[in-house]
């Protein structure tokens, strides 16, 4: 047997309103036109959904069980409502958001964090991983949106687009009580005594700690480790003297990861660090807030660092 729910919750508001005259007015039909209705229901059930000899209008046991359960229709029927109101305004989804590790270790958490406590009802999915999984997630539909350097994208490429979020620059990162964090004028023959530790063969950071080295004058580093695990980089270097290339944002403005800045400038090794999403793909309200909010988290946390 079909009960159609639009009754359901037509009888509801008949049981809370006492009168068929109200709930027609409430609910913008006629009070015939419930009537007829109610007729009709109670000849498919072979029951009586009201007591016909009382004013107002008295509901038999399965017409109270029957409006309990219109109101449960008409409370879901709102939530549904609002859930897509939330939906279209970023308020609910969920969000696929991809990283290098080191921004997911570093960056990204907070970032992350803080978005969610504005927004409780979103859930967040983020992937750590290299340039290439990053991509082939994103266009397996495992990912939205990729934070990471401009350069995961070559220029030119018309399948996605790539938009600054930030612009960040590398440098060497040691403990805090590091020999050479207390040297203003930081030789290459300072360099050459230092124990380095290595990044990932997957990750464009490799190319990047070469590249700095090189410029630097670094000729035959001393590699001690070499890990896939960000965690495991910082943790080390917190622990020794070692030394790295990382960008800035990999070191916490509070200094509460234990690490810090050789005060070194290296010349043109700027990177911008940006969302990569499909062209192809619509962006929703959720991934645009998203990148807003990481763009001023960002400048609140170079902000502290400069403070």
């Amino acid at each position: 047997m079909f009960i159609d729910p639009r009754h359901l919750e037509q009888i509801a508001v008949i049981v809370e309103v006492g009168t068929l005259h109200k709930a027609a007015s409430r609910l913008g039909t006629s009070q015939p036109a419930l009537s007829r209705m109610i007729s009709t229901l109670e000849a498919r059930i072979g029951m009586a959904l009201f007591e016909r000899s009382t004013r107002p209008l008295t509901p038999t046991e399965i017409g109270l069980e029957l409006a309990r359960q219109g109101r449960t229709i008409q409370n879901a029927r709102l939530r549904a409502v609002e859930t897509v109101d939330l939906s279209a305004r970023g308020f609910f989804g969920v969000l696929k958001v991809g990283a290098p590790p080191f921004l997911c270790k570093s960056l990204m958490s907070e970032a992350i964090s803080g978005f969610m406590k504005e927004r409780p009802m979103i859930r967040v999915n983020l992937v750590a991983d290299y340039r290439h999984g990053l991509l082939e997630r994103m266009q397996q539909n495992q990912i939205d949106v990729v934070i990471g350097p401009s350069n995961f994208v070559d220029t030119g490429d018309s399948d996605f687009i790539v938009e600054t979020i930030f612009r960040d620059e590398l440098a060497l990162v040691g403990r805090k009580d590091h020999p050479l964090m207390g040297t203003r004028n930081v030789t290459v023959e300072d360099l050459d005594d230092v124990t380095w530790v290595g990044l990932p063969e997957r990750s464009n950071l490799r190319l990047d700690m070469a590249r700095v080295l090189t410029r630097l004058g670094v000729r035959n580093p001393l590699i001690a480790l070499q890990s896939e695990s960000a965690g495991a980089v910082l943790e080390l270097l917190s622990r020794t003297d070692f030394l790295t290339v990382l960008p800035a944002y990999a070191v916490s403005p509070d200094g509460s990861d234990g690490l810090n800045i050789v005060d070194l400038k290296i010349p043109d090794v700027e990177q911008r660090v940006s969302a990569i999403t499909l062209a192809q793909r619509a962006e929703s309200k959720l991934i645009s807030d998203f990148k807003r909010f990481l763009r001023d988290s960002v400048s609140d946390r170079y902000s502290r660092r400069g403070a």
